[in-house]
């Protein structure tokens, strides 16, 4: 009895995993809208002429696992790769991240679109979030037209920089500091931050 126990148990899991799809991976085009390493240290200046110093950082690929269940079962169904640039600075206690995130439908078992989106994020008092507008990585020009938020050069103080992306931000605790819109190249990455209190950073 219990070997028929056992063996119902095997084909039930086995009928489960046997539906595994490979890892689904970020390709070398998605991953290079993201220009850093990690290694970098930002160094914005502030209306002060006071710097701010994002350093400490890494970038990784963390897999992401789905499962399918059936019959009580999970199995490890498909795997998704996601890119985490990671900054952090003793101002606030805060960080900046650059992320693109892979996205595969169910229902069609297709891949779809990687999105690049950043974050603010300040852990001062207590923890608050800015979030800035996604875009698709095999489109983010011709989205950021659509939207109004490329520019073809923007002048922040004395720097001149070309095909700049407008990023809006958002944030869920509005009466926070926080920040309005973040300025993004894709060969320079992140060369501006316009805070809600007017303060405005330029990369150095």
């Amino acid at each position: 009895m219990k070997n028929s126990i056992y063996l119902l148990l095997f084909l039930l899991l086995s009928s489960c995993c046997g539906s595994l799809i490979a890892v689904i991976p970020l390709t070398e085009d998605e991953l290079a809208v993201d220009p850093y390493s990690g290694h970098e240290t930002l160094t914005f200046i502030d209306n002060n002429g006071y710097p701010i110093i994002y350093d400490n950082g890494n970038r990784k690929i963390n897999t992401q696992v789905i499962e399918e269940c059936d019959g009580g079962f999970c199995c490890d169904y498909y795997k998704i790769e996601h890119s985490y640039t990671y900054f952090e600075s003793w101002y606030k206690q805060s960080d900046l991240q650059v992320i693109i995130s892979n996205h595969f439908d169910l229902s069609t078992e297709k891949k779809e679109t990687p999105e690049i989106h950043f974050t603010w994020n300040y852990y001062e008092d207590r923890f608050t979030a800015t979030s800035f507008m996604r875009l698709p990585v095999n489109a983010m020009e011709e989205k950021a037209i659509e939207n109004g938020v490329f520019l073809d050069s923007l002048k922040l103080r004395q720097k001149t920089f070309y095909n700049v992306f407008t990023l809006p931000g958002h944030c869920y605790n509005p009466e926070r500091l926080h920040a309005d819109t973040l300025y993004y190249t894709k060969s320079q990455g992140i060369i501006g931050l316009k805070l809600s209190n007017g303060n405005l950073w330029v990369i150095k």
